[in-house]
């Protein structure tokens, strides 16, 4: 019984360079008057086996390359319409290359078949990578290469060319035939290496026996600006250097490693220590969270960037005392972030916020369970926030405990409850007294807040930087009039304070 599907690999471009099997199937195909369906004809083997097999009924796909939209389906497509004739009868699928290398229609042929109960026979062929590094007399293994087929390289967002393209190894990208393709590959490539970095071109069907120019040098801009008549190209991207690819995290990752190399690294951050560095990560995370507020992304994108660099000097402290490592970083928030998301990741099904968070409690619950922890026995504050900012845990705390039941039956209560705190803190005599009945008059206002829907720390950055603004605008008018502030009475501070208030209002909504 015939196999469905097989699979025929052409090789990189000429007729000398097919397998024995590949040849077998297409001169038993003439004999039988069988069609061979071609991925594309925009192959240099195509002419030759017209010549040596001019029997062969060819028919090709090149009309899903002007047919789709994107380069995203393209292959799914293609994939289809293989395994739908396949239905019918028998049908041979001819790729360039070896149909397992940086072939990426094959994979969705066979990811078909196997969906529609289709079995697949591969013949291997010589693969454009043979052909490709011989023109460049590279070992890919040596050079640890990294490779991707051009229309899968086109279809990447820009998030996933982050985490797909190490820009610090070299790069092939596979089966590059037109220039709107090498239009979508330029700007593809251009999220991580400058304009003028330098390519080499590998032509298929030259070189390597061939006649012709094997490999064009070229800089990354002129990508598009060539013609590929014809031909099934290879491009070669060489690596940048550690200091040059600033868009990877890999580059961050080795720098923090140069600063903290003995000899040579930097003296200061050498020095550095879990503990010394817990200031800057506190620093940087308040630059951040000013950033979001004043609207600033630009500012936001460098202030992440500088907290980032903390995560990364811890983890590089850790490596060196061999006690973690940024792998163990990421493999901890990417599981917590799976495990704590079945709605998303599993087959949970949530229809609400609320019950996102409930799952989530519910979720942490059995982790800490799951730890040996002794759920039944902890109190209801267990896991309220101690190292954040005091109002912050205070919310937090006061939170769980009217989670347990401990609450002010009404607003009115809170109120009249802060009213009494307040009367306590005139009554107080003594440093320590007044420390203490301040503190519980901030609770009683954290408390109000939350009763009120309000994140209180919010609410006092927002009242910092309204006084800040009306404050320089206090500061503006007086320098308008000759003058410093301590040149006016308080009824004239007053109304400076007025106007500065009418100039700045609205202004700190956007600030």
């Amino acid at each position: 019984m015939a196999i469905p599907i097989t699979i025929v690999g052409l090789g990189p471009g000429r007729w000398v360079e097919l397998t024995l099997e590949a040849r077998d199937v297409l001169v038993e195909a003439a004999e039988e008057q069988q069609a061979v369906y071609f991925r594309t004809l925009v192959h240099p083997v195509t002419e030759e086996i017209r010549q040596h097999l001019p029997g062969l009924c060819i028919e090709s796909f090149d009309r899903f390359y002007e047919e789709s939209e994107n380069w995203e389906t393209l292959y799914t497509k293609l994939a289809e319409e293989v395994c739908t004739l396949a239905m019918r009868g028998s049908v041979i699928y001819a790729v360039p290359g070896d149909p397992l290398i940086g072939e990426a229609s094959v994979l969705q042929v066979l990811r078909v078949a196997r969906e529609r109960g289709l079995k697949a026979r591969i013949v291997s062929g010589l693969s454009f990578l043979e052909a490709a590094c011989n023109a460049l007399e590279i070992d890919p293994l040596e050079a640890s290469m990294q490779l991707i087929d051009a229309t899968q390289l086109a279809a990447l967002s820009s998030e996933e060319l982050a985490g797909k393209l190490i820009p610090t190894t070299p790069l092939l990208v596979a089966q590059l035939y037109n220039r709107r393709l090498a239009s979508a590959v330029k700007l593809a490539l251009s999220e991580f290496y400058p304009d003028e970095w330098p390519l080499r071109l590998v032509r298929a069907g030259r070189g390597a026996g061939g006649t012709g120019e094997a490999v064009v040098e070229l800089p990354l801009y002129e990508l598009d600006r060539r013609n590929y008549p014809d031909q099934f190209s290879v491009l070669y991207v060489p690596p940048v250097g550690e200091l040059t690819a600033l868009r990877v995290p890999e580059t961050l990752r080795y720098i923090t490693m140069r600063l903290r190399r003995e000899p040579d690294g930097c003296p200061w951050d050498r020095q550095q220590t879990h503990e010394t560095l817990i200031r800057y990560v506190i620093e940087e995370t308040y630059e951040v969270v000013e950033a979001i507020e004043e609207g600033d992304m630009e500012k936001l994108a460098d202030e992440l960037g500088d907290l980032l660099l903390q995560v990364y000097l811890h983890a590089e402290l850790a490596r060196q005392e061999e006690t973690f490592a940024i792998g163990d970083v990421l493999e901890h928030i990417n599981a917590k972030l799976i495990r704590r998301h079945p709605h998303v990741f599993g087959s949970v099904e949530v229809s609400s916020a609320q019950q996102v968070n409930q799952n989530w409690e519910a979720i942490k619950r059995q982790e800490r369970i799951a730890a040996g922890k002794d759920v039944q026995a902890e109190s209801a504050l267990e896991g309220a926030r101690r190292a954040a900012p005091a109002l912050i845990v205070a919310q937090d705390m006061q939170k769980r405990a009217v989670h347990a039941g401990f609450e002010f039956p009404t607003l009115d209560d809170a109120f009249n409850k802060l009213a009494e705190e307040i009367d306590e803190l005139k009554e107080a005599s003594t440093p320590e007294h007044r420390l203490e009945e301040l503190g519980d008059v901030l609770w009683m206002v954290a408390r109000i807040a939350g009763k009120l829907d309000i994140n209180a720390e919010e609410a006092l950055r927002f009242a910092t930087r309204k006084f800040r603004l009306r404050f320089q605008s206090m500061e503006q008018l007086a320098r308008a009039q000759g003058k410093k502030l301590s040149d006016y009475t308080r009824p004239e501070l007053r109304v400076l304070w007025s106007e500065a208030k009418r100039l700045s209002t609205g202004l700190h909504e956007t600030a």
